[in-house]
């Protein structure tokens, strides 16, 4: 896990495990069998040592923003497990179950037999993954060197103002006024669709 919040998932390996732990690589592999394994393996521990917690005496609304909220802040936090259970071969360990059956759990309280209530929970999960994928391209390129978010937008909105794209999109504009902090306008962001996503789901 330390490894990969530094650097990324690339520098995860059974070699570098190992040699960060002062073992052999035949030892890791006593322990899980694939790097697959050891990704699972670190998902469950984040998992299991960040929960958000039953929300008991809370509103329904109330339970499902304080998962969103958690599930966002664990990408943010480790953005390498992203990529981990964002796909459609996801690990199903406990604490990766107990994270569905969170939201499940809200939405067939409110009604929904347990498939809709699980797409449910897709809908939500897709909409904060979504969003964090945001954050993670944004740190990628500050690690990689690129243009820091606010003189690349800057720049970006000068040109488009100059070739006649803003003219008709209003949109476009607004967006040229905004500061240009990515954290603060990535929390905005977040914020805006998951109200509006909540509306929608629930009754």
């Amino acid at each position: 896990m330390r490894l990969a919040d530094a650097d990324g998932l690339d520098a995860v390996s059974m070699r570098a495990v190992s040699h960060h732990a002062g073992l052999s690589t035949d030892a890791v592999y006593r322990w899980v069998r694939n790097r697959d394994d050891l990704l699972a393996a670190m998902a469950e521990q984040v998992l299991g040592t960040e929960r958000a917690g039953d929300g008991a005496g809370r509103s329904p609304r109330e339970r499902l923003e304080r998962l969103a909220r958690a599930e966002w802040s664990l990408y943010r936090r480790h953005p390498w497990l992203l990529a981990v259970l964002a796909k459609t071969r996801p690990p199903t360990g406990p604490a990766v179950l107990a994270l569905v059956d969170g939201a499940v759990d809200v939405l067939t309280g409110v009604g929904y037999d347990p498939p809709d209530a699980f797409a449910g929970y897709l809908a939500m999960s897709g909409f904060v993954q979504g969003m964090a994928l945001l954050h993670v391209a944004e740190r990628a390129e500050r690690d990689a060197g690129g243009a820091a978010w606010g003189s690349w937008s800057t720049r970006t909105f000068a040109r488009l103002e100059r070739t006649g794209r803003t003219a008709e999109r209003p949109w476009l504009a607004a967006a040229g006024a905004v500061p240009a902090d990515p954290d603060r306008e990535l929390e905005r962001w977040f914020e805006f669709g998951l109200a509006r996503l909540l509306d929608g789901v629930l009754p």
